[in-house]
């Protein structure tokens, strides 16, 4: 037996035992994710205990490199979900900084693989979005605090109120400078900052699903829901082409067979639609 065979053997055994435990630790987070599932459904005051499992799942996904795989994508996507659902569990008063960043960069891994892949980037739209939630919800506060206090002079609505700018519905009208105040404040700005991916992510999944024959629902349902928090915080005119663009999708997720618009979304494209082309 030649030295160069017996190390090709070895290198065999060494790959072969490798995979095995790679395999084993694979299946040892996906069962960390089952239980991240049920605790964010069933068990929301152990968030915090169970962060540690879910730093463990990324430690060892990284050092396998498991996002290198190209044949594993619905195993990837599933696994990225899971952990971004946990980092999300209460978007509108954070999130889990370290594990949503590190779900962003996992889809961002498979996405080079998968360039036009329709999941991958609703979950990058989705990770943007619901990043963005915290402060969209701090807008919403302060803007009720103030009309609670009196101190908005103005009987118009708040652009956190998800109502389409009077550009779509009636005759373009300048913004006012409390308007124009908000939007060029630093949380009108941050939010802009996360919602502009969340709708690029998503404009660009409703193409790849279109060109999958995939497309859903709820697919277009947040990615209106994308258009619609970015108009919101934009000022006019320019909000006008997010909530036109917001009723379209909302028009075809309607049609869809067998799928169901939430009530605030129908409530929406009932009263807006007819002034959308």
């Amino acid at each position: 037996m030649s030295r160069s065979s017996h190390s090709g053997r070895h290198r065999s055994s060494l790959s072969r035992n490798t995979d095995t435990s790679n395999e084993d630790l694979i299946e040892q987070v996906k069962t960390i994710i089952t239980n991240l599932d049920n605790v964010v459904s069933n068990y929301a005051d152990r968030i915090e205990s169970y962060i540690p499992s879910a730093q463990s799942a990324m430690a060892v996904l990284d050092r396998i490199r498991f996002f290198r795989e190209p044949n594993r994508l619905p195993e990837q996507i599933w696994i990225i979900q899971g952990l971004q659902d946990f980092a999300y569990h209460d978007a509108d008063s954070g999130c889990i900084r370290d594990v949503a960043e590190w779900s962003q960069s996992a889809w961002l891994k498979i996405l080079r693989i998968h360039p036009e892949n329709s999941q991958i980037l609703m979950g990058l739209g989705s990770n943007w979005l619901q990043r963005a939630q915290a402060v969209l919800s701090k807008i919403q506060n302060e803007e009720s605090n103030q009309q609670t206090n009196g101190s908005s002079q103005s009987s118009e609505p708040q652009l956190t109120s998800s109502e389409p700018r009077n550009e779509i519905i009636a005759d373009y009208e300048p913004p006012t400078d409390g308007r124009r105040q908000r939007i060029e404040s630093a949380n009108y700005v941050e939010a802009r900052g996360y919602l502009q991916p969340a709708v690029d992510f998503y404009t660009r999944a409703v193409r790849a699903a279109d060109s999958e024959n995939s497309m859903t629902g709820s697919l277009l349902a947040w990615a209106a829901e994308a258009q619609m928090s970015l108009g919101n915080v934009t000022g006019s005119p320019r909000d006008e082409r997010y909530f036109s663009q917001a009723i379209r999708y909302l028009r075809r997720a309607e049609a869809i067979p067998n799928y169901t618009l939430s009530i605030y979304l129908q409530n929406y494209l009932d009263e807006y639609g007819r002034y959308v082309s």
